[in-house]
């Protein structure tokens, strides 16, 4: 799935009416993709859905959680949780839906994952890189992650995820968003 024509392996023709299209933003936690995402919900030029695994930590959707404020019962629901938000995608992508993600890829695994479940739609792979310093200072400044989950996630998150779009933290998020865009609509006129 390292292009979009790969993904769409001829199981789903993109017509009118069909399957949405979706851009996903891959990058270690504290890197900037939430931001890239509502920037380009925003402007791009037909409508896309922001949807993340942070809407079950952080929304109305949040874990149950223990009096200290950890996540109650993580390692636990923390697969099922992944594989049930990885598995609503598809669904919402079918459905016609648009969508803008934000996500880390962590395992081989988890790649291996998207790969089936989005084979046969438009997919466009950004990946948000940035350095483990910036990540550190990021996750310390915003006080709602643990400490130690962005040099994590540094390890492995561009390892094996072949990207559309490389973008660096050190950009705005406007310069990001106009990058994105201008790829992604390239891309999708060169497809039609």
């Amino acid at each position: 799935m390292s292009h979009a024509a790969d993904a769409r392996n001829g199981t789903r023709p993109r017509t009118a009416g069909r399957p949405g299209s979706l851009i996903l933003i891959n990058g270690a936690s504290s890197a900037g993709k939430t931001t890239l995402t509502h920037a380009l919900r925003d402007t791009l030029p037909i409508p896309f859905l922001h949807f993340s695994l942070d809407f079950f930590h952080f929304g109305d959707a949040v874990l149950p959680r223990t009096p200290d404020g950890t996540l109650r019962d993580w390692a636990r629901v923390r697969p099922q949780l992944f594989e049930g938000f990885h598995r609503c995608l598809p669904v919402l992508l079918d459905a016609g839906n648009n969508l803008v993600v934000d996500d880390i890829i962590e395992t081989p695994q988890m790649w291996t994952q998207f790969q089936t479940l989005l084979r046969g739609h438009d997919v466009f792979l950004v990946g948000l890189h940035c350095p483990l310093a910036e990540l550190e200072r990021r996750e310390q400044a915003r006080g709602d992650r643990r400490v130690g989950d962005a040099a994590r996630d540094l390890l492995t998150v561009h390892a094996f995820t072949p990207s559309h779009r490389e973008l660096g933290c050190s950009a705005s998020p406007e310069q990001n968003d106009a990058w994105v865009s201008q790829a992604w609509r390239r891309q999708s006129a060169a497809e039609r």
